[in-house]
């Protein structure tokens, strides 16, 4: 509904219930106020009355007392008058024209009372001061009703003539309101449809409304500054990305070369590089470390508790922001080795933000650590640091200035010495700097702070702050003092390696591409066996029957082991077919599938083992699944005919069921065979590995099959089972069912 209408619907409801408030109020003590007078009216009346039929009481004159009462004709509502002697009988009466005479058996007492349809009114006769009889009056209410009728009609028409006067009104009025509110409206959808965030409300009025109309005047105008200033970040963004694909060439000599050791990860922490000098340092050649969990061959320690230490690449892969180690950090080598590291991690992403892997930048500081404690006792050795050594006082004064840090910021000790260390602060950063000193005054001391700094030619340069509070002899925090590492080709290495690793990303890809071609022409090389087998099985038959006396012995075995073999062939060729075909075509539509029915068709095509075993094959209820029925049909064939295939000495007994394990359908095959040894558990699913040789017939490559099957699918098959007490295979598959209504 719009505002307008709401506006009118609220002044049409307020008006209306005030005035039939005040009507029903009005008809309602008129009521009252005409009951009232009514009988008090009737009261006077009465005692006229009956004054004036004293005297004919007192003569008993019934006729003059009928002629008194005849004179009440004149009040047409008066139903009927009674007068009653004083023993109790009735004495004269009088009737409203064309009604009977309703006077009561006796005469009622003296007094008022009020029925649903009458007021009856009473008074006592008297003479000097005797009881001569009693009066009684009875008075039809319909004047009541008839004047509350007519005071109900005037209000009603004063409350129609009222609300059309409130309709005018504020059909005018409500312009007011709703005008504004129309324009901002309006002015809003503008900038929605269009985008335009030029587009300005009009101000109509300095109320409130034109407050708003400001305000989101003012909301349009900031939106529309930071959508140019996105544009432009995006714009400086792409330059960014251009720059860093054209860098990308010298990445593999760089980090080949860089001095500090490089290790990257994938998602799921496992090593996919590492350049020469982490190779050294670890004692790990690429070779061996390569697809390894990086806490295998990444193995760090607390040096002073000598408690295992968080893998910085797991916090990068949590946190998904650049870490580093504390100065405490030992590297456990391959040969047992300690070396005190420092590190820092950082995430790998692709375009979108997604974390593609890590990186991980780390050197041994062992001369660092040596020259740092040193330095605590030689300011020499301070002096001649690589690294930028700064004391400031509290509020942030330099206080000394070593050559590390005339090396990495370019200003002489003379040029800061007694100037605020905010000099180096870049754009944005000078809040950072107060922060850090807030930080030192209580006493708080900061590790491997990463951040930039200026330097005096003005450009920025990537730092690893430690910054750690001085105290005077009582322990009272006097000043600050900072150690700076420059970090910049480090970052840079980081940011380059990120890029080659997307560039490696890619080629995985193509990989598997390439895995798809393989696997495409073993389906063709294989089905292309199949006519000269079928020519050898044909004509090896043709031999065997047309000339079987011309077959000796040994002519005849060998006529017979060419039929088996090229049997055998057909046979491997058909479950190689069967296990290619089970990854190819992976974009072929699926259908819902009754594994109930499933299980019949396997049963149906194993028919003739199952009679000859005297097998007995047992299947709880089944789900349905969105799949290929192609796929599951040598799933359960397989499983079932292994089943019947490696029997014990009883007639086996074959049980299938399904249930649901933590969101999984977890289906299970068991039987009564001559069992496994958990030994061979895994390679049974290995494609040609059989365990009993040619004792019991078959190709080898079932199971591998049903692994293949389970693989596509996002499940697995293993095995539970010992020698002579049967076997149970099970397999799960993921219950899409129960994940949509999860999501649900």
């Amino acid at each position: 509904m719009p505002i307008k209408r709401k506006l009118m619907v609220i002044v049409m409801a307020t008006t209306t219930a005030a005035l039939i408030v005040a009507g029903a109020g009005v008809v309602w003590f008129d009521s009252l106020v005409f009951r009232d007078y009514l009988q008090r009216d009737l009261s006077v009346l009465g005692r006229i009355i009956a004054d004036a039929s004293a005297a004919a009481l007192a003569f008993d004159d019934p006729k003059t007392a009928a002629e008194t009462l005849a004179a009440l004709q004149a009040r047409t509502h008066l139903r009927s008058a009674c007068i009653y002697r004083i023993e109790g009988p009735l004495f004269a009466s009088y009737a409203r024209s064309g009604e009977a005479v309703k006077c009561p058996q006796a005469a009622p007492a003296d007094r008022v009372r009020w029925t649903p349809d009458e007021l009856m009114v009473a008074r006592t006769i008297r003479l000097q001061d005797r009881e001569l009889g009693t009066l009684a009056f009875f008075y039809d209410l319909d004047e009541i009703g008839r004047r509350r009728n007519s005071y109900s009609a005037i209000v009603l028409c004063v409350l129609v003539a009222s609300g059309f006067l409130a309709f005018l009104l504020s059909s005018r009025l409500r312009a007011v309101i709703a005008t504004p509110i129309a324009q901002l409206v309006n002015a809003t959808s503008a900038v929605s449809r269009t985008k335009d965030y030029s587009i300005r409300a009009r101000k109509l009025s300095a109320d409130e409304l034109g407050v708003l109309a400001d305000a989101v005047n003012d909301m349009l105008a900031g939106i529309q500054s930071r959508d140019r200033e996105l544009r432009e970040a995006l714009a400086d963004r792409e330059q960014a990305l251009n720059d860093a694909r054209n860098a990308r060439d010298s990445l593999a000599t760089t980090l080949a070369s860089i001095g500090d050791a490089v290790i990257s990860t994938d998602a799921e922490g496992r090593i996919l590089f590492l350049n020469p000098v982490a190779e050294s340092l670890m004692r790990w050649p690429a070779a061996e470390a390569v697809g390894k969990p990086i806490e295998d061959v990444f193995r760090i320690v607390n040096e002073y508790t000598r408690e295992t230490v968080e893998s910085p690449v797991r916090r990068v892969l949590r946190e998904g922001a650049i870490v580093g180690l504390a100065n405490s950090t030992m590297l456990l080598a391959r040969d047992g080795t300690e070396i005190p590291i420092d590190d820092s991690g950082a995430p790998i992403r692709d375009r979108d933000g997604t974390i593609l892997g890590t990186v991980l930048v780390f050197r041994d500081v062992t001369a660092r650590r040596r020259a740092e404690e040193t330095s605590h006792l030689l300011a020499a050795i301070v002096e001649s640091s690589d690294e930028a050594i700064i004391s400031a006082n509290l509020n942030g004064i330099v206080m000394s200035w070593n050559r590390g840090a005339e090396r990495i910021f370019g200003y002489s000790a003379e040029e800061m010495i007694g100037r605020s260390i905010s000099v180096m602060a870049p754009p944005g950063r000078v809040d950072e700097m107060i922060a850090i000193l807030a930080r030192i005054r209580s006493g708080e001391r900061i590790e491997e702070l990463q951040t930039l700094r200026r330097a005096r030619h003005g450009g920025l340069v990537n730092v690893s702050l430690t910054v750690s509070p001085l105290r005077d002899a009582s322990g009272a925090v006097v000043g600050v003092s900072k150690i700076a590492r420059d970090i910049t080709e480090r970052v840079r290495s980081a940011e380059r390696l990120a890029l080659l690793n997307a560039d490696l990303q890619r080629s995985n890809q193509r990989l598997a591409s390439s895995n798809e071609d393989l696997e495409r022409f073993a389906f063709i090389a294989s089905h292309d066996l199949q006519e000269p087998l079928r020519m050898i099985t044909t004509y090896s038959q043709l031999l065997a029957r047309n000339y079987p006396d011309a077959l000796d012995g040994n002519a005849g075995m060998c006529v017979r082991n060419i039929m088996e073999s090229a049997q055998r062939m057909r046979e491997l060729i058909a479950d190689l077919l069967a296990y290619t075909e089970i990854t190819a075509r992976q974009d072929e539509p699926v259908e819902a599938v009754d594994l109930n029915g499933v299980v019949e068709k396997a049963m149906q095509n194993l028919k003739a083992s199952i009679d000859e075993t005297g097998a007995v094959v047992t299947c709880d209820p089944l789900p349905s699944l969105t799949a290929r029925e192609a796929h599951f049909l040598p799933l359960f064939q397989n499983l079932i005919g292994n089943a019947i295939k490696y029997r014990g000495e009883q007639p086996p007994r074959i049980h299938i069921s399904a249930r649901d394990v933590e969101g999984q359908l977890q289906f299970s095959v068991k039987d009564n065979g001559i069992g496994i040894d958990p030994q061979y558990h895994e390679r049974i699913f290995v494609a040609f590995k059989r365990l009993h040789g040619k004792k019991i017939p078959g190709t080898g490559i079932g199971l591998a099959i049903c692994q293949r099957v389970l693989e596509r699918y996002g499940g697995r098959i293993w095995v539970e089972s010992q020698v002579g007490e049967g076997a149970t295979f099970l397999f799960t598959l993921p219950d899409m069912a129960a994940q949509k209504a999860r999501r649900a």
